[in-house]
């Protein structure tokens, strides 16, 4: 493991050291693909190390695809065997970091072990969900101040990502509890003021309508009781406007469009939970229910901007600092789509989200598992309760940070600026926001540590040093989201990933290359079977199919060609296939 350290350190990329490591490479060479990749330098490591291999030789394709013995670039790469097959460089989901639960306060951390051991679930399961729940129970009540005018909120965006049956809405249901448990004792206390608001609206209605009827049906009527009906009305209608709404406290919503998200939040300080075992809120932003993305609202909430809508046939929404907390637990062909979303990407939406990619424990559970304790559970449910009942002030009371959470919060931040240098453009966007995003999480670890004392106290540096780690957490598994969903790669790599899809659509092991053109010629840039080269290289380098001019085995020998030019096959690496069959 102490070679996996020196490779990373592209300093030691000289000809002396590619000579010393390459046994250990040809042996570990996906251990070394995907921590590189991890780390954003795979595509330098690639191209330094096949040019010391092979000088004079090797030619770049892309920063993904380095091409070894082949001819021009411009000819179809024919092959008699297959290159070893490595894949691209995925990260392996399961040699992802763990969320380490000690860096949550005793009572959170506690909670977190028992439900990833009652459920037989992992800690990235768990403990971010539990942050999530801190932050929706601080925002608009704390915000943190790192520095001079730098003030952040308490809440975050979340995204959990697991496949079916990984027991998220259990996880769900266990976190939650507490908080479904307080917004129902605060309805029931506000329903016979909720009920008398509601009474008194409906009579200062019906007098309006009453005397606009009356203004509007008697022409005949002297000056003097129009004058007296108008003033009655003005005096109504003032009444009206002065009595304070009542509504029931709203703490998550799920499946809610935006106007109505909107109106749910004035009626709620401007604040809100989005909570969701399904992720169908990205279905709305993407427009479900109209014809164009809807996520301005989204957007302001994360950091508290000001957002106004106006209708022409109906009264507008103007929230003055809006606030949304949400955790969505997501299978990954949901996290695909998002990443995927133009709009969502270039608006910055997926940039806001943290993301958790716990690893499965699908076929290693335990049939008889310990259960949560009442102690855990009743600890958990009274922090999260105290934290919801702290009444919302009219401007979010500050945190500031003690001494060594400052100079660890500046340690990072130059940790982070390091690394927005190399690292790729579509990550940039994400690791941008990290320090902030570290800041909240050090606010919502302070406030589960002090509950309603939270001001009383500066954030110290074993807060700071813990939400410094849980940062790092994230960073991992974003990059390992941003690798996964194919946004890290080069136009070569995209080609050749989805000529290999089209190849494995047609179940085959070996097929006529003027087949496969035939299958991805509606592709754009493969109008022309010229336009596949590119991807078919970066196929052929990374083991996953060779391309020969010969006939194919399968066919009938009866149709063999006599004679002329000899067909152009490509062959499915079996390797490749036995990899796919186990892993996808």
């Amino acid at each position: 493991m102490e070679l996996i350290h020196e490779i990373r350190n592209s300093d030691n990329w000289t000809d002396a050291f590619f000579s010393e490591i390459e046994p250990y490479y040809l042996q570990n060479l996906n251990l070394i693909r995907n921590t590189l990749a991890a780390d954003g330098v795979w595509d330098r490591f690639d191209t330094a190390f096949s040019e010391w291999k092979r000088p004079g030789q090797a030619r770049t394709v892309s920063r993904d695809c380095t091409l070894a013995g082949f001819a021009g670039q411009g000819e179809i790469p024919y092959s008699d065997s297959f290159e070893g097959f490595g894949g691209f460089g995925e990260t392996d989901i399961t040699k992802l970091t763990a969320f380490n639960t000690s860096l949550l306060p005793s009572v959170v951390e506690r909670f977190s072990e028992a439900v990833a051991e009652n459920l037989q679930v992992s800690s990235g399961m768990v403990a971010p969900a539990v942050l999530t729940v801190g932050s929706l129970c601080i925002q608009k009540k704390y915000s943190i101040h790192p520095h001079s005018d730098w003030y952040e909120p308490g809440n975050l965006y979340m995204a959990v990502v697991g496949e079916a049956s990984e027991r998220k809405s259990p996880v769900m249901k266990e976190i939650m509890k507490p908080v479904y448990e307080y917004e129902k004792k605060e309805n029931e206390k506000r329903a016979p003021d909720i009920a008398l608001y509601e009474t008194k609206k409906r009579i200062l209605e019906s007098k309006i309508a009453g005397i606009t009827k009356n203004l509007t049906r008697c022409s005949k009527r002297k000056g003097e009781d129009i004058c007296e009906d108008l003033e009655a009305l003005s005096d109504i209608q003032q009444e009206l406007n002065g009595l304070k709404e009542k509504a029931p406290v709203r703490l998550v919503a799920d499946d809610v469009t935006m106007e109505i998200l909107g109106k749910l939040m004035e009626q709620n300080h401007e604040r809100i939970g989005i909570f969701s075992t399904e992720g169908g809120i990205f279905n709305i932003l993407a427009g479900r229910y109209s014809d164009k993305t809807v996520i301005d609202l989204i957007l302001k909430a994360y950091t508290g901007d000001r957002y106004a809508q106006d209708r022409i046939t109906r009264k507008g929404q103007a929230l003055d600092c809006p606030l949304i907390t949400m955790l969505l637990y997501v299978q990954p062909i949901v996290i695909k789509q998002i990443m995927e979303n133009s709009e969502f990407t270039g608006r910055g939406l997926n940039a806001r989200f943290l993301y958790s990619l716990p690893p499965s424990a699908i076929g290693d559970r335990n049939y008889r598992v310990k259960k949560i304790s009442d102690t855990d559970r009743a600890d958990y449910g009274e922090a999260v309760q105290r934290l919801l009942a702290i009444p919302v002030p009219d401007k979010p009371k500050v945190i500031e940070l003690g001494e060594e959470a400052d100079r660890l919060a500046e340690a990072f931040f130059y940790e982070i600026e390091r690394e927005l240098k190399e690292c790729f453009s579509e990550f940039k966007a994400w690791l941008g926001k990290l320090h902030g995003t570290t800041m909240r999480i050090a606010l919502i670890l302070h406030c589960f540590e002090y509950a309603e004392q939270s001001e009383f106290y500066k954030v110290s540096g074993q807060t700071m040093g813990n939400a410094v780690e849980i940062g790092r957490y994230f960073r991992t598994h974003a990059r390992a989201a941003f690798n996964i969903m194919g946004l890290t790669d080069s136009p070569e790599v995209k080609d050749a990933k989805y000529i290999m899809r089209r190849i494995d659509s047609t179940g085959k092991m070996e097929m006529k290359l003027r087949d496969l053109y035939k299958l991805c010629c509606d592709r754009k840039g493969m109008e022309k079977k010229e336009g596949m080269i590119p991807g078919l290289r970066c196929l052929t380098e990374h083991g996953y199919i060779r391309i020969q001019k010969s006939c194919l085995t399968s066919q009938n020998p009866q149709n063999l060609q006599k004679g002329g030019r000899p067909s152009e096959i490509v062959y499915k690496n079996p390797e490749y296939a036995r990899w796919k069959e186990k892993n996808v």
